[in-house]
């Protein structure tokens, strides 16, 4: 397909009322045409697209556009039998061309996100130590809220490199869902940034969306879309690099985050765990009962004695019983201490008499 645009344009740099010349590049058009043709018909007879090589060096806007082809100079030149099979061609291909960029858009987000990780794995990698791998080694602990931080420093870097500087100009409302003043709350104080900041944050805003609210996350079946769609073959060597190791750092980040919510969870486990209460636990808790249950029931009593009234405790520890988070005895007296120790009030209303009463009453 590149060569016989190369061809064409070559062809375009001659003078074609020439002979030889004008033989000569039609018959070269001609053949590179069928070759063309037989290649896009094999494509389309796959049932999936499963090459990234394929989307990504042909410039689909400009190769399925008729008048790039015909506006040639080898086709303004009066020679109709041999230029007419060669014009059906260029319209056969050009038509084949287009049912063959419908084919290639319509493909899964797994398959989509593959095609991006190979296209990504073929490209140079810089020497240079990458800035998240600089910054974790300076701050060995961080926290999710220094995390999510980077994530947004990531973008922005990304973003004023230019990375989706090909894409359409954003609405008024892409426009204005943008929150800068969030954007420069996480990056370095007084970093600079261009003109056309806020037009590449509504552009991103297309292709990505935050998991958790923790996770920055790229949709990889719309980032390819935009790859196909608006030339990749422009970038130049630096955005390419840029647009890789975005991927790779935010990727790190990922992990970081994940490997941190493991720790935090761990932690809250063992913290749980120690803070058994410096008094004697409630004495009735049932037998069955974890040790971090009882903890959590001993609390609940606790919460209980010195917020409702005797006959609500009763009913309560009753049902406790019948949940079987604690075993209660059949002597009302020896439960009255124990709720008295726990906090339970002594005063009017709160008689053990009173108590027994109730308790013998459930």
């Amino acid at each position: 397909m590149m060569n016989l645009a190369d061809l064409m344009e070559h062809c375009n740099m001659h003078d074609l009322t020439c002979e030889r010349i004008f033989v000569h590049c039609s018959l070269c058009m001609n053949e590179l045409a069928d070759d063309a043709i037989r290649v896009v018909k094999r494509l389309l007879d796959k049932s999936a697209i499963r090459s990234c090589r394929i989307p990504l060096v042909i410039d689909f806007d400009r190769m399925t556009d008729v008048d790039y082809w015909l506006k040639s100079k080898i086709f303004s030149v009066p020679r109709q039998p041999l230029i007419e099979p060669l014009k059906q061609k260029i319209v056969t291909l050009v038509n084949m061309l287009q049912e063959l960029q419908i084919k290639i858009l319509q493909v899964d987000v797994d398959y989509a996100e593959k095609v991006f990780k190979r296209m990504a794995a073929r490209l140079e990698k810089s020497t240079h130590t990458l800035d998240y791998e600089l910054w974790r080694i300076r701050h060995p602990h961080p926290t999710i809220k220094q995390l999510i931080q980077q994530q947004v420093q990531l973008t922005a870097d990304m973003l004023i490199k230019g990375v989706l500087y090909y894409d359409e100009d954003p609405k008024g409302d892409e426009i204005a869902a943008v929150k800068l003043e969030l954007v420069k709350k996480d990056i370095k104080h007084g970093q600079e940034l261009p003109g056309n900041f806020v037009e590449e944050c509504a552009k991103l805003k297309r292709y990505s969306y935050w998991k958790d609210e923790r996770m920055f996350m790229i949709d990889y079946q719309q980032i390819y879309t935009y790859l196909f769609s608006y030339c990749f073959e422009k970038f130049t060597k630096e955005q390419r690099i840029a647009l890789y190791e975005y991927d790779v750092q935010l990727k790190m980040i990922h992990e970081d985050i994940i490997n941190l919510k493991a720790e935090q969870k761990d932690l809250e486990k063992q913290t749980s765990h120690a803070k058994t209460p410096d008094e004697e636990l409630f004495k009735f808790i049932h037998p069955t009962i974890s040790d971090e249950d009882g903890v959590a029931i001993h609390n609940e009593v606790k919460r209980l004695v010195k917020r409702q009234s005797v006959q609500v405790i009763c009913e309560y520890l009753q049902q406790m019983a019948r949940d079987k988070k604690i075993l209660l005895p059949h002597n009302p007296s020896s439960v009255y201490a124990e709720l008295v120790r726990l906090g339970m009030s002594t005063g009017t209303g709160f008689s053990e008499k009173h108590f027994s009463n109730h308790y013998l009453s459930k």
